[in-house]
Formats: structure tokens, sequence, C-alpha cells
């Protein structure tokens, strides 16, 4: 197992990761704070369908780019 590499920080507020076959989510407040107004703007207005989450730069530069989707339980 490779040794924890910290998220930077200092300029954006969230990091997606993959590793060792698990999807990770690594934040500041902020960075979550905002992850969370997106994923409820998302649920508020079904029809958008997905949102890039590189579109709002919070985003590291390190991290994957990722997309939060929904859907209807119908449409599954």
């Amino acid at each position: 197992m490779n040794e924890f590499k910290k998220p930077d920080f200092s300029v954006r507020d969230l990091e997606l990761r993959f590793e060792n076959n698990v999807v990770c989510i690594y934040g500041t407040e902020k960075g979550l704070k905002k992850l969370t107004e997106l994923i409820n703007k998302l649920i508020g207005h079904p029809e958008q369908g997905h949102i890039h989450i590189e579109d709002y730069e919070i985003l590291t530069k390190n991290s994957e780019m990722g997309a939060i989707a929904i859907f209807s339980k119908h449409e599954i």
C-alpha cells in the first residue's frame, strides 16, 4: 500500500480520487459545503440531469474530474 498523499487545498477545496479501488472525496469544510449545495441544486432541479463538478472551480489541480447525476427510481 502506498503512503497517503494529503490533498493540496492551498487554492481549491475539493479533491476526487480513485485509490485502492475506492472512490474518495476529500475536502475542506468549504469544499464539502459547496458539494452539498451542488447536490441540493440538482435535487431541486432534477430535469438538469447532472452536474460536472469541474465547472465550479472547487477541484484541486490533482483532482479527478467528476459528475453527479440524478435519476428517478422509475428510470432505472
